[in-house]
């Protein structure tokens, strides 16, 4: 059985770092800095790449160009490796909440985002990744190997998905545009490449502590509905179907945990929300034709064992 527990450190495995729901407080920045603890240590650390899910500021702040493009120049100077990023709904579909000033159309700032995120230099990196893709219909989706593994981000924030909450933006081009993010979405899901070893799937959302007794989005219930049951049913299905380890990673609430789904699909609550100023480091463990994970905490270098409820 696939586990991701009490697996011990290999020489032939790959490592790379993921974090999310950061910089939130200063204690954030202040880790995050070149000469904090977290700075630190990613560049005293082996890493391929490093993931980042989304919501790189607090929703209780404005979501000015100039935050975004302090945090972005922050975030994107960690490493010198690829930065690799998905949007979180604090970037774009909070944007329009009421205790903010000023506050935003979200769609409006979606748009400024992706220009933001995914420039040239990001892309210059991210070439470098092996098989490195973004989807042509929605460039933040993306697909990469490591050591036989595939990555794939999905944009999948919370809020739905930007479907609750839409303050200042017209509510049915919001509904259409979810639409079309969960096309998208699915249909890069699909496109996985039948070869590899297992699958490393990362998005923002916590779909799983946000679920509701309400039926799945669609275009005929566009609201009153949970906008994340589709991936849930979708990721179950691509594991069951793959039948090879699948390690899906996502942020959005404050623990940082594991919880093994089924015999080989786990998801990862990656630190950040401001309760774990932290990094999640994973290594990926070839066994002869199999891969496992080790998931450690970046600051202590200690083994992840907590459980998500």
């Amino acid at each position: 059985m696939f586990s991701l527990i009490g697996l011990t450190w290999a020489l032939s495995s790959n490592a790379f770092l993921v974090m999310g729901d950061m910089p939130y407080t200063p204690i954030d920045e202040m880790n995050l800095a070149p000469t904090g603890a977290l700075g630190k240590k990613i560049k005293t650390t082996e890493h391929a790449f490093l993931i980042h899910v989304g919501d790189m500021k607090s929703g209780s702040e404005p979501c000015k160009n100039e935050l975004l493009e302090k945090n972005k120049q922050l975030l994107t100077s960690l490493t010198t490796q690829p930065f690799i990023y998905t949007p979180g709904d604090n970037e774009w579909a909070d944007c329009d909440r009421k205790n903010l000033i000023p506050r935003y159309d979200e769609l409006e700032r979606l748009v400024y985002l992706k220009t933001l995120m995914f420039d040239d230099k990001y892309l210059e990196k991210a070439n470098t990744l092996v098989d490195f893709q973004q989807q042509p219909s929605m460039h933040e989706n993306a697909r990469w190997r490591l050591a036989d593994v595939e990555f794939i981000t999905l944009h999948i924030a919370g809020t739905h998905n930007g479907r609750r909450e839409v303050l200042k933006s017209d509510k049915q081009l919001a509904y259409q545009q979810a639409d079309t993010r969960d096309a998208n979405n699915l249909n890069w899901l699909a496109q996985a490449n039948p070869t590899a070893k297992g699958y490393v799937i990362a998005f923002q959302a916590d779909i799983y502590t946000h679920r509701t007794a309400q039926p799945a989005c669609s275009k005929t219930q566009p609201e009153q509905c949970d906008g994340f049951k589709v991936y849930r049913d979708a990721l179950v299905e691509f594991a069951n179907t793959v039948k090879k380890p699948v390690l899906v990673i996502h942020g959005d609430t404050g623990p940082y945990c594991q919880q093994p789904l089924s015999e080989n699909l786990t998801r990862l609550n990656v630190p950040g929300d401001f309760m774990f100023s932290d990094i999640a480091k994973v290594s990926l463990v070839q066994q002869d034709t199999d891969v496992t994970w080790q998931i450690n905490s970046l600051k202590s270098g200690k083994p992840l064992k907590r459980i998500c409820r």
